[in-house]
């Protein structure tokens, strides 16, 4: 399996540095890693220039910050161009371990032949943080029939939904169900995208491969922090969240998100009028419809 990894970054040079490190350490065949430079302002592009990579790497700086799910719609669609079998996302605080793509490759293969032929459409690490505990803001969601490969002594389950720390996807996957949506910025980009590949095949967690998510705090997100430096990030994510759950025929998720925002709304600090803005940015998610895009290539072949 020809495997690319794609890794979006934005002022984050030095924790980009470790990332690249890992990847190069990486005990399985990686072929190429593709650098989208989300417009950084610090020395990070400078820095990407002068580097010199033990693998094959492109490096790409935008005009503009696209958000990771820019981020990753280009760089997907840039190796699949690159004709890979299989693209390996992540952000730049992602540290995966030596042997965490050999398994996650292993998994794939081996689910293809538990399931007839049919590879799942992902394969999503175990991703903890600094302390090695579980990372809370990388929870997996399992499929409600995700015992049935362990009862069958496999070492993966079957997955619904995983995030964008170290996820590995098929080019069939890519060919099927299109791109990440560009238009969501942040914040359930990699959920939405990773529901949608497994309405199609079901993903896969393989807890063999492991991934150090880097991040400041070990904490998931929780409506009732939101002030107004972080509103633009939690208007997107209640936006989003909203429109998944409609374009997904989903509506546990749209249950979920109006259920938490509520019940932790009641207990947050943050200003009335700053809750108002949030629940007409999750409203917003109602009419909020991006089209699915494939590949450049595919385009010109449909």
């Amino acid at each position: 399996m020809r495997v690319a990894a794609i890794v979006v970054t934005f002022n984050r040079r030095d924790l980009l540095l470790q990332t690249l490190a890992a990847l190069e350490a990486q005990d399985s065949s990686l072929e190429h890693i593709y650098v989208i430079d989300n417009a950084s302002t610090d020395d990070t592009w400078e820095t990407l220039q002068k580097y010199t990579p033990s693998v094959p790497m492109t490096r790409m700086r935008l005009k503009e910050n696209t958000g990771g799910a820019g981020g990753f719609f280009t760089g997907m669609d840039h190796a699949y161009e690159g004709g890979y079998d299989a693209f390996w996302v992540m952000d730049d605080d992602t540290i995966p371990r030596p042997d965490a793509l050999r398994h996650l490759v292993n998994g794939l293969e081996e689910a293809a032949q538990y399931r007839n032929g049919e590879m799942p459409s992902y394969a999503g690490s175990m991703v903890v943080w600094k302390d090695g505990n579980a990372c809370f803001m990388n929870f997996p969601t399992p499929t409600w029939d995700w015992m049935t490969p362990l009862a069958h002594g496999k070492k993966w389950m079957n997955l619904d939904c995983t995030s964008f720390v170290s996820c590995l996807v098929t080019r069939e996957a890519v060919e099927e169900c299109g791109l990440p949506y560009p238009e969501y910025f942040i914040w359930f980009d990699d959920a939405e995208y990773t529901y949608r590949l497994s309405k199609w095949r079901s993903g896969i967690f393989v807890p063999a491969s492991i991934a150090d998510h880097m991040m400041g705090q070990n904490t998931a997100v929780f409506w009732g922090e939101v002030t107004e430096d972080n509103f633009w990030k939690f208007s997107k994510g209640a936006r989003n969240q909203v429109a998944a759950s409609i374009s997904l025929r989903r509506l546990d998720i749209l249950a979920s998100v109006f259920q938490g925002m509520v019940s932790q709304m009641r207990r947050s600090p943050a200003p009335l009028k700053l809750k108002l803005r949030l629940a007409r940015a999750a409203l917003s998610g109602l009419a909020f419809r991006p089209k699915v895009r494939y590949p450049r290539s595919m385009l010109r072949e449909r």
